[in-house]
């Protein structure tokens, strides 16, 4: 069945105002980096010739001084081996793995020369770099911007250090530039065009006011590169994808994932993504599935960038499903172990049972990557190799960590003004103060910038994160990401009036609680795809005549288009978008739409709240678009009620 619903408004989603499993085979160990740099490791030949080939490369520990170290580039490597094989059947020969002192500049380039060999026609590629980027002058000329962007690998700006052969690698002192990797690419190409290509790192860094989360930059290095004046292979296009997780002059965070460990914050969205990938998904899919999460997060400090051959099938078609069962894959007692984990959204508290009707069930206590551990109360009720299905879902409402400070002690008055808002609950709840800046999800700072003639505050350098403090301007609060970046460029509030900065406070945060909590409940249909899905349709005035239609009692209009929801972006106030809600299951459904506005203000689209439940029933129909959404919520239940 279907139901359209024309609108006169255009939607927009989000609110107003560089921050953890098991395998089928562990990788390596991380060394030890209180060694020099050791050789390149020799990557031995494939035993059994393979169509998919993955480079994986992780730097967390740099032992220099004056770079900071990451706390989940090795886990985001450890987290991209398991959806490899998991979903996608990668085997152990299928890896070439670089972490920490292996993945000095030379061994970069060993091993993506090692994957250039192994690479037949058509293979299938993968390539993920997790660690700080950063930039360099541009000597041959090719960047507008003048700075050429980099990977930081191990043992660089240290000059004058040897390894293990006594002799000196100047070039293992330098960063991997993006003219080479473009090189690199360049011939990986000229074999096959289904590659993949993730780099979670950021190419800026910034003056932080004091502790904060670290980030996946640094400042750039002002050196001369010795590779920087050669003419290198020019890309005019991206073949496969090409994924940044974080723009120019944006950080890549790092964030704690479902499972407890450090990760890069877009890796780890983006290995869930793909750990729920349907049949039929195409990468550009995928990615607005983990960019969505990102931007919740982070807002404009971190935006998360696609290129290339985005509507592509994920795999080419050719991946596992995600089941609607989960297979036991241990049993002591009443502990019992299951095949599923934080990746494909396993939550404790849920609830499992036998896919056969039973009434022993299972509770989660414990959630892995890749495996979560329960308990049941009817001990010898499962057995290893059961299917389990999940009965109850435990969403995770867990509240929002703010950490306060002041750039003058003078301010302090004010900072116990909104501080005083968070006491108890009635105020602002779904927050909670800590007094640990690097654990926080939202940093207020009060500070006092200088604004110029244009009402815009006067940054010292371009990419500090915030701007210098003067004791005689007026004070203002600024709502910030966790590495002190504005979440958006409206919530700078000025504290001129105290009492009403504060409510201004309340009055956001609360908005940012409230979208917060509708967007965690989007559910994702483990298993199948969404049994309901939405179609957009762009219509244009039209004069009389031609192929015309009467929309109601709005006038005439023509269908210019048909859009995924993501696509749609700005269109004009005289345009009208349609939305078409398409039943592809076998049972009859209650849709409900919510929109997200740029105000934080949450309404409902559809059905009109003065309408019975029942209008809210979508019977079963035919047809299947086959895409998720990402911005605007869908529940889908049976019983009548979204909750």
């Amino acid at each position: 069945m279907r139901k359209t619903i024309p609108l006169l408004l255009i939607l927009s989603f989000h609110l107003s105002g560089c921050m953890p499993e098991r395998s089928t085979s562990p990788p390596p160990p991380p060394p030890d980096e209180n060694k020099s740099p050791a050789l390149c490791q020799t990557v031995q030949p494939k035993k059994t010739p393979s169509s998919k080939h993955a480079l994986l490369i992780g730097i967390e520990k740099y032992n220099h001084p004056k770079i900071s170290d990451l706390g989940g580039a090795i886990n985001d490597v450890k987290l991209m081996q398991g959806v490899l094989r998991t979903q996608f059947d990668f085997q152990n020969d299928d890896f070439i793995t670089l972490l920490n002192e292996q993945a000095t500049h030379t061994c970069i380039e060993n091993a993506f020369k090692t994957l250039i060999k192994r690479i037949q026609p058509n293979d299938f590629v993968y390539i993920h770099y997790a660690g700080h980027g950063s930039q360099t002058p541009d000597l041959n000329g090719d960047e507008r911007s003048g700075q050429d962007q980099t990977w930081v690998s191990f043992g660089t700006r240290q000059p004058g250090r040897k390894n293990e052969i006594n002799e000196i690698n100047e070039i293992d002192n330098y960063e991997v530039l993006d003219d080479e990797i473009n090189a690199w690419l360049a011939a990986i190409y000229a074999k096959t065009a289904q590659v993949i290509f993730v780099s979670d790192s950021c190419h800026s860094a910034t003056v932080a006011r004091g502790n904060a989360p670290v980030s996946r930059g640094l400042e750039p290095d002002e050196r001369s590169h010795p590779l920087g004046r050669r003419a290198y292979t020019q890309l005019n296009e991206y073949h496969g994808i090409h994924i940044g997780a974080a723009r120019d002059k944006e950080f890549a965070a790092e964030t704690a994932g479902d499972d407890g460990k450090f990760y890069g914050l877009f890796t780890w969205h983006w290995a869930k993504a793909l750990q729920q990938a349907q049949v039929g998904d195409t990468w550009n899919q995928v990615f607005k599935r983990a960019q969505t999460p990102v931007f919740s997060i982070r807002g404009e400090a971190q935006r998360p960038q696609l290129e290339g051959e985005r509507h592509r099938q994920v795999f080419g078609g050719h991946l596992t499903p995600p089941v609607a069962t989960v297979a036991v894959s241990s049993v002591k007692g009443e502990r019992i172990k299951i095949q599923a984990g934080a990746t494909a959204g396993v939550t404790v508290g849920s609830i499992y049972r036998l896919q056969s009707e039973n009434r022993a069930r299972l509770e989660i206590t414990k959630v892995g990557t890749f495996e979560s551990e329960a308990k049941t109360t009817v001990v010898g009720a499962f057995k290893v190799g059961d299917l389990v299905v999940e009965k109850s879902h435990a969403y995770r409402f867990d509240p929002i960590k703010v950490y306060l400070s002041a750039d003058y002690p003078k301010d302090r008055p004010l900072l116990q003004a909104i501080r005083a808002a968070f006491q108890g609950t009635s105020e602002l709840p779904g927050y909670v103060l800590t007094n640990k800046p690097e654990q926080t999800d939202l940093r207020l700072q009060l500070l006092r910038p200088k604004r110029g003639r244009d009402g815009q505050a006067i940054f010292e350098k371009d990419n500090d994160a915030l701007p210098k403090s003067f004791p005689n301007q007026a004070p203002e609060l600024w709502i910030l990401t966790p590495d002190q970046h504005l979440l958006h460029k409206k919530l700078q509030i000025k504290f001129d009036d105290p009492s009403k900065g504060v409510e201004l406070v309340k009055y956001n945060l609360n908005h940012l609680a409230r979208v917060r909590e509708v967007k965690a409940l989007q559910r994702r249909y483990r298993g199948a795809t969404l049994p309901v899905t939405v179609q957009a349709d762009i219509l244009t005035p039209c004069p009389t005549g031609g192929d015309c239609m009467q929309v109601h009692d709005l006038g005439l209009y023509d269908k210019k288009s048909t859009f995924r929801l993501q696509e749609i972006g700005k269109r004009r106030l005289d345009e009208m978008l349609s939305l078409t809600l398409h039943n592809q299951s076998r049972r009859d459904y209650y849709c409900y739409l919510i929109n997200i506005s740029p105000d934080g203000t949450i309404y409902a689209i559809y059905p009109d709240p003065e309408e019975r439940m029942e209008y809210a029933r979508v019977k079963v129909g035919v047809q299947d678009l086959s895409w998720a959404l990402a911005d605007l919520c869908i529940f889908g239940t049976q019983s009548g009620m979204c909750f």
